[in-house]
């Protein structure tokens, strides 16, 4: 159903991406691509392209959400991505892999500390024996992981850059929403990154056209044996702005027995409690008084650079031209803010 709010796993519910769908299960299963990016703004449908190109490509695969993962310590977060690896691959080939590694005290059971007491020196040396496994079985192993950008805290682009060169039967696909902090983190411009360079097939999560949006909602509707007019339309159109998160939300508010204009008003209350959680966590070690001017500016129609400085000399708050160009680029890594022409 067009309208349930869950990530979709089946394709017959994820509507007008079958061209994308298809793009992203060609290339998983193409054995010369390495690495792949998708991405794309928040609620645009990732989450779901990528759990719906998995099951179709019908490969060993392992998907990870890095907000789910402790992201923020690199010890744990290694731990934690082999004991799912663990899990996925199952005991016969863990096993296999446990035997090149000497005095292992472990068993498929219970991974005990004595394994991950060098986690980092052990485990370049598991995915290298893992990818010796998987050669013999003549396999791929897919790990997928979702919002990858926030492993930069714990420099884990070196981990993916060995990934990439050493160990051909295991791919990579890599999502992101923060675009700027993404492309940071594929090191897009900066040559000293580890995965600078590498040939990285990038596919874009676009959000939808009015056309789309409303063929959607048509379609949803349908579903749900209930009717939506042509100006409740044109309202969620003019309101989410083509994010089809939103829109699926709208949908089964209505699904659920509320009126157009309740619906309209509970998706934009949750979107701003979100917005705020998400510019709170921004903010609390930076400039807040400087990043709020910004945005309350832009809000009030001063969206160019030229009208932003005048606002800032206006006030007479001092702000050199370059600390300007740094909190506009942070707002636009992290999506706050868009750049248009």
């Amino acid at each position: 159903m067009y309208f349930d709010t869950s990530p979709k796993t089946e394709r017959t519910d994820l509507f007008g991406r079958n061209f994308l769908l298809d793009t992203l299960v060609s290339y998983s299963r193409d054995t010369s691509v390495r690495m792949m990016v998708l991405k794309g703004l928040r609620r645009t449908g990732k989450t779901s392209l990528l759990n719906v190109a998995l099951a179709e490509a019908k490969l060993l695969s392992l998907k990870i959400d890095v907000r789910e993962t402790p992201y923020y310590d690199r010890k744990e977060f290694m731990t934690y991505l082999i004991e799912k690896i663990k899990d996925k691959i199952g005991e016969s080939l863990f096993q296999k892999v446990l035997k090149y590694f000497s005095k292992v005290e472990v068993s498929y059971q219970d991974l005990s500390a004595t394994f991950f007491l060098n986690i980092e020196q052990k485990f370049s040396t598991f995915f290298e024996k893992l990818n010796v496994e998987l050669e013999k079985k003549d396999a791929m192993l897919v790990l997928a992981f979702d919002e990858v950008q926030l492993l930069s805290r714990i420099k884990f682009e070196y981990n993916f850059a060995a990934m990439y060169d050493n160990y051909k039967h295991i791919k990579l696909i890599l999502t992101g929403s923060e675009i700027g902090l993404l492309d940071y983190f594929l090191g897009k411009k900066d040559a000293q990154s580890p995965l600078y360079g590498r040939a990285v097939i990038e596919l874009e999560v676009p959000k939808f056209n009015e056309e789309e949006t409303r063929t959607f909602l048509l379609e949803g509707f349908k579903q749900i044996q209930r009717k939506i007019s042509l100006e409740e339309i044109k309202e969620v159109i003019a309101n989410f702005n083509g994010i089809i998160g939103w829109a699926t939300q709208y949908g089964w508010f209505r699904s659920q027995g509320k009126s157009h204009q309740q619906a309209i008003s509970t998706v934009i209350e949750e979107g701003i409690k979100l917005t705020r959680s998400e510019l709170d966590t921004f903010l609390a070690n930076r400039n807040k008084s400087r990043y709020l001017k910004i945005l309350r500016s832009i809000a009030k129609g001063y969206n160019q650079w030229n009208l932003l400085k005048h606002q800032f000399v206006r006030e007479k708050s001092s702000v050199s031209d370059r600390q300007l160009d740094f909190y506009l680029k942070e707002l636009q890594n992290y999506v706050f803010i868009i750049k248009i022409n």
